[in-house]
């Protein structure tokens, strides 16, 4: 039996209900740009946002390390125009300019050598081809909390990263409605009572592997009971309860990034 994770969610997620419609958004949005395209979906995880893009594609690649993730998603979304590739997000399995549109949603932080995975981006992409990519807004977050994350970032950081690729990068945010704003808000102030429990930071000082898995813990805890409490604001809250546009970056919940070869 796998060890419960928060890094990934799926349709099914109870206690992560608000982060899958948080994700989701991306996706749909995302679905506008995909319309007839070759899409790579690199780190695709469960799979549900890749079978969305696939709805609009002319074909769909989900990519993601995790076999036994994938095998899953194969059995689960099944599509004429979908197929799933276990592979290693900085030595992708294409040729050079054969994908269209690739998106890496919530996965950037993960990546030990981000710069690795962005220039694979760029030799796979057409010409004219666009990366979507998002990532937590460190300003939004407890930053340095989540065990899972290399690095986080602020607009600035990552525009400076994708720079160092890309010739054209555009910074938009995926924004909160107040439903959400507040449901955001009472888990911030309750996660931060339970880290002041821990006067000594000793969960900072535990191994990897224990630190990974009681972050895992406490965070499934926290939204149990903070769904419960705020049963009838968590009820109300959906996909479109999340924008993806333009606006004041530093304020919005993730980053999203558009990035291209050359101006069109």
């Amino acid at each position: 039996m796998r060890r419960p994770t928060t890094e990934r969610v799926t349709p099914e997620s109870a206690a992560l209900r608000v982060t899958f419609w948080q994700s989701l958004a991306a996706y749909h949005w995302a679905c506008n740009v995909a319309e007839g395209r070759r899409v790579l979906d690199v780190g695709c995880g469960e799979g549900y946002g890749t079978r969305e893009l696939a709805r609009h594609a002319r074909f769909v690649v989900g990519l993601d390390v995790d076999a036994i993730v994938l095998r899953a998603a194969r059995r689960r979304y099944v599509a004429t125009n979908l197929r799933w590739i276990c592979g290693e997000a900085d030595a992708l399995p294409f040729r050079d300019g054969s994908i269209d549109l690739l998106c890496c949603f919530q996965v950037l932080e993960h990546f030990e050598q981000p710069e690795h995975f962005l220039r694979e981006a760029h030799r796979v992409l057409t010409t004219r081809g666009h990366l979507l990519l998002t990532t937590p807004n460190r300003a939004a977050i407890l930053s340095g909390l989540n065990p899972h994350h290399v690095r986080e970032y602020d607009p600035e950081s990552l525009q400076e990263l994708l720079r160092r690729v890309f010739e054209h990068v555009q910074l938009l945010g995926v924004f909160p409605s107040e439903r959400v704003a507040a449901y955001r808000a009472a888990n911030r102030r309750t996660v931060e009572k339970v880290l002041r429990l821990d006067r000594l930071q000793l969960h900072r000082r535990l191994p990897g592997r224990l630190r990974g898995e009681l972050h895992a813990l406490g965070t499934l805890l926290v939204r149990w009971w903070l769904n419960r409490r705020l049963h009838s604001l968590v009820e109300g809250i959906a996909v479109e309860d999340f924008r993806v546009g333009e606006g004041d970056v530093t304020q919005a919940i993730d980053l999203v990034a558009v990035a291209r070869k050359e101006e069109y």
